[in-house]
């Protein structure tokens, strides 16, 4: 049976996000932004560093516990993708819809040990943060892979 490699899965969202124009401007990041600056706003962790004023708008993203489908070649699981933003409700749900857009029943490659890999839109909401002046929307996007045998 193959083997999944969850880096590939991290590293295929943090591409699509940092290559998406759209996702770059409302992060307020110029296109030709570094890595540099590109890692400390999308962030690939539950607990984003660096979450101050000036950082944001900032995505952290994070896979969830997975299980295996009713078929034993299929691997599902959750990614969360945390928003912050300068209390500005606005932006966090434009970049919640974008992220939903970007995944929603989508069909993509280059997961190495999986033939299929594909994005369910699954949820999203308001959430808590202890950060002053700042407010932090969630949305979730459900992955399914099948695995190479």
């Amino acid at each position: 049976m193959g083997k999944i490699n969850i880096s590939d899965v991290y590293a295929y969202i943090h591409t699509t996000l940092r290559h998406d124009p759209r996702i770059l401007e409302l992060l307020g990041v110029a296109a030709d932004a570094t890595l540099e600056d590109l890692a400390t706003r999308i962030q690939k962790r539950k607990k984003p560093q660096d979450v101050v004023q000036h950082n944001l708008p900032l995505i952290s993203f994070y896979k969830n516990p997975g299980v295996r489908g009713e078929n034993y070649l299929e691997y599902r699981f959750i990614v969360d993708f945390d928003i912050y933003t300068q209390d500005d409700v606005e932006v966090a749900i434009h970049i919640a819809d974008r992220i939903a857009q970007l995944f929603d029943d989508k069909f993509m490659s280059g997961i190495k040990g999986g033939s299929v890999f594909k994005g369910q839109y699954t949820t999203s909401a308001e959430d808590d943060t202890d950060l002053a002046n700042t407010y932090k929307y969630f949305t979730q996007i459900g992955f399914t892979i099948g695995i190479d045998e």
